[in-house]
């Protein structure tokens, strides 16, 4: 297995999970359980992340053949909201994200899905699903979801410690710097949609 091409596709999904961002509203919606359920419903939501994401990567060329989404389209459209959710982790507004999760019964959302699985993600494992095509290859995507998924709860799990450590403006910070790398992802994934696009374009037309 080409182990820099596994690691290289973990932190690509680990930045867009974006543990270290997400973890102030993670610990803030714990806050509203028990001390004594805090740490077992975290571990919960982490499972159902992991089962998440295998699901839309074992199922995502099928779901895409179904639909008639191109790898170029998806490239598009992932790196498209990539974009807006990095600029919003470069430029945040006033406006508290744990404000509309207030009093939720944690319970897949919202912490599973949108926090940690956004659509930026699973776009993200749909797409390396389809650029699959041998079995080595799944296993090296399957190998990198795993290891992105060990890292995201590895940190989840002391964040609240971390936090504590890192404080206010050092949390913001880490967050900002993450954004600005996602940004770069996100152009980078636009222009790879364009240019296989692009590529596809004489077929189209002459059809």
């Amino acid at each position: 297995m080409d182990w820099n091409h596994i690691i290289a596709s973990a932190g690509m999904l680990f930045l867009v999970m974006d543990p270290p961002g997400n973890a102030p509203l993670v610990q803030s919606l714990l806050q509203q359980l028990q001390p004594h359920r805090r740490r077992k419903v975290l571990m919960r939501e982490l499972c159902f992340v992991l089962l998440l994401l295998l699901f839309f990567f074992f199922l995502g060329e099928g779901l895409l053949g179904w639909m008639g989404i191109t790898t170029s389209s998806l490239n598009l459209c992932g790196g498209i909201m990539l974009f807006i959710i990095a600029v919003g982790m470069v430029f945040p507004t006033k406006r508290s994200p744990h404000q509309s999760f207030q009093n939720t019964e944690l319970f897949i959302v919202p912490v599973t899905v949108p926090i940690i699985v956004g659509p930026a993600a699973i776009s993200l494992v749909m797409m390396q699903a389809a650029l699959c095509t041998t079995p080595l290859q799944k296993m090296e995507g399957f190998s990198s979801i795993i290891l992105a998924w060990l890292a995201a709860a590895a940190l989840l799990c002391i964040s609240g410690k971390l936090l504590n450590l890192l404080g206010e403006k050092g949390t913001t910070a880490l967050t900002r710097l993450m954004g600005t790398l996602l940004i770069l992802l996100a152009v980078q994934m636009i222009l790879n949609g364009i240019t296989e696009y692009l590529k596809t374009l004489p077929t189209v037309l002459q059809g």
